[in-house]
């Protein structure tokens, strides 16, 4: 029984730790274009599936996020939507699917200079500043 109590406060703190390192976000943060490089379920990158998109954040609460695929065989060559976003407590919200109300929390977890890894939901996105 011990070891049920050891481990459920190691994850207790391992969740902690993960939620302490947020790094909070602004609007100015993010206006711009970002290029994703890769996405993965994983926070290292690890298993990540490599990305031609990009999105485009705008001063006026909306971004674009343009998606080209590589693949000659692909039935769409490009995908282009505009979503709605705004950052609240530090973190970006935007619509999870156009035309749709529901919205979905993204924080960033690492940034540095032009680089960033954002996390929505259970992605974890690679980006690069343009």
């Amino acid at each position: 029984m011990p070891f049920l109590k050891h481990l459920g406060l190691l994850l207790f703190s391992a969740s902690f730790a993960a939620g302490a390192a947020e790094i909070p976000l602004t609007q100015a943060d993010l206006l711009g274009t970002w290029q994703i490089e890769k996405e993965s379920v994983n926070a290292d990158g690890s298993g990540a599936r490599g990305l031609n998109t990009t999105w485009t954040f705008r001063n006026d609460g909306t971004m674009e996020g343009i998606s080209q695929e590589n693949d000659s065989h692909a039935r769409i060559e490009q995908l282009k939507a505009v979503l709605n976003y705004s950052v609240e407590d530090g973190k970006l919200k935007k619509q999870a699917a156009p035309g749709r109300s529901k919205m979905e929390t993204c924080a960033a977890t690492a940034r540095d200079g032009n680089k960033m890894v954002l996390k929505c939901q259970s992605i974890y996105f690679f980006m690069t500043k343009k």
